[in-house]
């Protein structure tokens, strides 16, 4: 996601160029295009953004790393040139290919990247105007001259929703097909297990294992069992697919998986980080096979406390798939239909294992937003057909409450050892943003004043989040507060983690689709047995942020798929009135939000207050950005000192409600 920038920032506010403060600070960090002129934005988030303009610009391409010579302003800001590219973010672009009288180009669509020479095409590429089309650049821009690059692909007409998905695809290289060598070497693993191949492992056959996922899950990697011990404890156990025994570091397979990063979920598709044969056969959880599993066991008291954890290389036998529906109804009291043996039991007393849970967590300081998440429904083409509101329910929790405990428990466990992994890493709030987020509440009308300076900031915000429960606002309340949180990353050192409220967090419940999960599965595999684990000569810092990159780049892909299919469905509803809140109140107008149907977009009024409920009638759909305009909808009162504007040039939102849920 793009910093939040004032876009007069590269025009009135740095107009005094004589006027400086000269000094040879060198900075490194990241371009961040916007047109004209760009941001140098550090990775130590102690320094400020260094404004950048002119010649020098044409070093760099968005995303590149990037040394630059700063110089402080008699304001406080920096500003600076370019002298050296230090990393090319990417080896290819994506763009409009349009032909010039010099010649072939590929046109940016936005300001955020240069455009780029063809002085080549691929073997049985015919160039035709005005199609997106993929360039490998060859020639990196220099202060005299652009980049140029060969066109290896055609993607199609712009206008095409499927060609814009594959586009959004592209442009964060995001690879939808394996290379040969990871698919020869996928076909090599067994289409079924044999006890030879379990050999050594902890059989546990004799408990009863299920598997609880959405009815659209891709993948089943993690399943759980509860067992009553004596004394009134419970043992849960978490049984996650063991990828680490199939994928081996270094390997063809390994290799392409840390590239990846995750896996990438998008409506009509889904771009795996492993090969089929293991994401969808081995290493899916499915019922009646038998799997091979890592699983962590933790002994837990009435008031949900830990007193034991174990952890084990196991083989498991599902004995059935579970909807988090099928598992509601079970939690509301509805009889099931046939099921397995006990099966019904158990889950019920896992519904109140995992409000226990919830209870001890909330207790220590831990962070529970309630953010709407919106689900696009396709036809089988992979056209939208509606957008729906996803329900948040037990089920949902109870997962959520196990696979967090079990995170937390294989990362204590680790750290007692001294063995090296990637932390999940959250820190405390920037205070400064704490104050504005104060005064954001404050306006409207919640008591927030004593986040500033208070001594215990989680204990404050979750105060905050309970009087949002029932609040008309509450989604914007907690959004609110999302966006004035660090964001998680993975780091081979931790101070904790600030949402969870624990000091020992990691992700190890996904290695299916997530590398940080694997390498954290490898340390325990290391651990159990007692050696050294290296990760393969990863550097865990680098890998970290890595890691940490492909994850946000895939949240990006995702939320933009959104974007335009739901632009796609709106484009037939010009015209269409509809209930909206404003959430937020710039110089050319007003962002709203759709609760029905999460839609965002832009109403040319200023002066509303957010928070202000309005009719809206959807006004414009820019289907190739997937952006929306509403206009005020007729015969109705409106607060006396709203101001309408004229349609200008468009700001990117500050902030999307419910896109910044951190993903713990």
């Amino acid at each position: 996601m793009k910093r939040k920038f004032n876009k007069n920032r590269g025009q009135d506010s740095f107009r005094g160029r004589g006027k400086k403060q000269r000094h040879d600070d060198l900075r490194e960090g990241k371009v961040e295009h916007h047109g004209r002129f760009a941001f140098l934005v550090s990775q130590d988030q102690s320094y400020s953004d260094v404004f950048l303009r002119g010649p020098s610009l044409n070093l760099a391409m968005d995303g590149d790393i990037i040394v630059a010579r700063t110089y402080k302003e008699f304001d406080g800001r920096f500003s600076g040139e370019i002298i050296e590219v230090l990393k090319h973010a990417k080896t290819t672009m994506v763009g409009v290919l349009k032909e010039f009288p010099h010649g072939w180009v590929i046109f940016p669509e936005s300001g955020n990247s240069q455009m780029v020479q063809v002085n080549s095409f691929a073997p049985n590429i015919i160039p035709k105007n005005g199609i997106l089309a993929v360039v490998d650049v060859s020639k990196w821009p220099t202060q005299t001259s652009g980049a140029a690059g060969m066109v290896t692909e055609l993607l199609g007409d712009p206008n095409n929703l499927d060609v814009r998905i594959t586009k959004l695809l592209r442009a964060r290289a995001i690879n939808e097909c394996f290379p040969k060598n990871v698919l020869e070497q996928s076909k090599l693993f067994p289409d079924k297990l044999t006890p030879q191949l379990w050999a050594g492992r902890e059989e546990l056959f004799n408990i009863k294992i299920f598997t609880i996922d959405g009815a659209d899950a891709r993948d089943f990697d993690d399943a759980v069992s509860l067992e009553q011990l004596d004394g009134g404890l419970v043992r849960l156990g978490v049984h996650i697919a063991d990828v680490a025994h199939y994928v081996k570091s270094g390997s063809a397979i390994d290799k392409e998986a840390y590239l990846r990063g995750t896996s990438v979920y998008l409506p009509d598709r889904v771009v795996p980080m492993l090969p089929e044969s293991l994401s969808n056969g081995l290493c899916s959880l499915v019922p009646h096979q038998e799997r091979l599993t890592m699983s962590v066991f933790m002994d837990i008291d009435l008031h949900g406390k830990v007193v034991h954890r174990r952890i084990a290389n196991t083989v498991i036998h599902s004995s059935h798939r579970f909807t988090y529906e099928e598992v509601e109804e079970i939690l509301n009291g509805k009889k099931p239909h046939a099921l397995p043996g006990g099966l019904a039991e158990i889950i019920n007393k896992m519904g109140e294992l995992s409000s226990v849970l919830y209870k001890h967590r909330v207790t220590r300081g831990a962070l529970d937003f309630d953010l709407a998440e919106y689900k696009v429904e396709t036809d089988k083409n992979g056209k939208p057909t509606r957008v729906v509101l996803r329900p948040r329910l037990k089920s949902n929790r109870l997962i959520e409450e196990f696979m967090l405990l079990a995170n937390e428990a294989i990362a204590t466990e680790l750290m007692a050892a001294k063995y090296p992994f990637l932390h999940r890493r959250h820190d405390e709030p920037d205070p400064q943003k704490i104050k504005i987020l104060a005064k954001t509440l404050g306006d409207m009308d919640l008591s927030a004043g004593h986040l500033i300076g208070a001594k215990s900031i989680s204990k404050v915000l979750q105060d905050i989040l309970r009087q949002a429960e029932n609040h008309p606002l509450s989604e914007i309340i907690n959004s609110l507060i999302v966006r004035s949180m660090k964001q998680a990353v993975y780091a081979p050192e931790s101070l904790g983690h600030f949402g969870i409220a624990t000091k020992a967090y990691a992700h190890f419940t996904s290695p299916i689709r997530r590398y940080p999960d694997l390498m954290a599965h490898r340390a325990i595999k290391a651990m159990l047995l007692k050696v050294k684990e290296n990760h393969g000569a990863l550097s865990l810092n680098e890998a970290g942020l890595h890691c940490s990159q492909r994850e946000r780049t895939a949240a990006e892909a995702e939320y933009k798929a959104i974007d335009l299919m739901r632009a796609e469905l709106f484009k037939e509803q010009i015209g269409v009135e509809m209930d909206a809140i404003v959430t937020n109140s710039i110089e050319t107008g007003s962002f709203v939000f759709c609760a029905e149907n999460g839609a965002e977009g832009m109403l040319r009024y200023t002066t509303l207050k957010p928070g202000t409920k309005i009719r809206v009638v959807v006004d414009s759909v820019n289907i190739a950005e997937g952006k929306i305009d509403f206009r005020l909808a007729q015969k109705q009162q409106m607060p006396p000192q709203i101001t309408i504007v004229e349609k200008t040039s468009r700001i990117k939102h500050p902030g999307k409600h419910g896109r910044n849920k951190r993903r713990r």
